[in-house]
């Protein structure tokens, strides 16, 4: 598996990212190789945190833009 990197990851679709998680994920699970392990887990960290973002992001825009329908419709 080559290994990503944050500029990478930022430009991945949500459901590339998804991907890679569960990839990740079960990559752990099945293949406890310490030497691999460390770097599944900090790769799994950089794509947790991307998705986190991402979630948050969406969040924010969605209160954002309801917030304003609201502003612009109210009589």
């Amino acid at each position: 598996m080559r290994k990503l990197n944050t500029d990478r990851i930022s430009v991945m679709t949500d459901d590339e990212i998804n991907s890679h998680l569960s990839r990740i994920k079960n990559l752990l699970s099945y293949r406890n190789k310490p030497e691999n392990r460390t770097d599944l887990e900090i790769e799994l960290c950089y794509l947790q945190r991307e998705s986190n973002i991402r979630i948050s992001r969406k969040r924010a825009h969605e209160e954002y833009t309801r917030k304003n329908y609201k502003k612009r419709h109210a009589v």
